[in-house]
């Protein structure tokens, strides 16, 4: 687990699904000089609540393994974040060939008790309607 408390002041940390090695070490080194913390989620941990991977006291892991098919598709979920700080992860990102991530969200009080494919669906099937809207 990252932690998230650096003395008083809460940390910003990422968490980043279905990142290839590659993909995943060019966030890493943009968002090091942001000193945003970086977690790839593994499938085993799906089934935990996002706001255990994310590292929110209080919130308890799940003593089994995930062992469903979960989701293949790259999706980022910020916690801790302003949009100061979204905006900047986001240019980071882009600069450093990383690009866009369509499937985006941030820890809320409603998904924090949520598993990972719960957040998935919804992320999911809101980008869609964004997506079908335009």
């Amino acid at each position: 687990m990252i932690p998230t408390d650096i003395g008083d002041k809460m940390r910003e940390i990422a968490l980043f699904y279905n990142f290839s090695d590659d993909r995943l070490r060019k966030a890493k080194f943009a968002l090091m000089p942001l000193k945003i913390a970086v977690k790839s989620v593994e499938k085993q941990d799906f089934n935990q609540p996002v706001g255990y991977l994310a590292g929110i006291k209080d919130i308890e892991p799940l003593p089994e393994k995930y062992s469903g098919d979960g989701f293949d598709e790259e999706m980022l979920v910020m916690h801790n974040f302003t949009n100061k700080s979204m905006e900047l992860l986001i240019k980071a990102l882009l600069k450093c060939g990383v690009g866009r991530i369509p499937l985006k969200a941030v820890v809320t009080p409603t998904n924090k008790d949520w598993d990972s494919v719960s957040l998935y669906r919804a992320i999911k099937a809101d980008h869609e309607e964004m997506t079908k809207n335009k």
